[in-house]
């Protein structure tokens, strides 16, 4: 029970510290003036395969199914690096204005999904540089809420 308790409490903790982080991303890259992209809108809807357990978390070996329209779709773990693309990935099913992604949430971690309306916007090492590098090209960008599983 005290491990759950733990896990718990230090999901919670690194999810205000990702929404502090995408907040002074954002902050940042909403100051820049740049002119609006020409691209298509940008959109991500995303969910379980099964129920989330009582305290938010999902089950490891989940399926997270995540559905954008947008250029690409990146999913990061823990804010690090990118894990998976769109198009690119295995599990991962373009269409003409998307796609969508099956990913199996086989390690312990937080994840997030991130649409660009562009291509290439940034170098996929962190999900903050990422933002940083789309802001200044420009482009649209949607962030989906965050997915914790262990």
């Amino acid at each position: 029970m005290w491990v759950r308790i733990q896990r718990r409490r230090r999901a919670q903790r690194l999810g205000i510290l990702m929404l502090v982080a995408v907040g002074v991303a954002a902050a940042v890259l909403g100051s820049r003036r740049h002119p609006p992209s020409v691209s298509g809108p940008v959109r991500i809807s995303a969910g379980l395969d099964r129920p989330l357990r009582p305290d938010g978390s999902a089950p490891l070996a989940s399926v997270w199914r995540v559905r954008f329209e947008g250029s690409e779709l990146r999913v990061y773990r823990n804010a690090l690096g990118a894990v998976h693309r769109c198009p690119g990935s295995p599990g991962c099913t373009p269409d003409g204005r998307g796609g969508t992604l099956e990913l199996p949430l086989a390690a312990a971690g937080e994840y997030r999904a991130l649409v660009f309306a562009g291509a290439g916007a940034g170098d996929g090492r962190t999900l903050q540089g990422d933002l940083q590098a789309a802001g200044a090209r420009g482009d649209a960008v949607e962030i989906s809420p965050p997915v914790v599983a262990y």
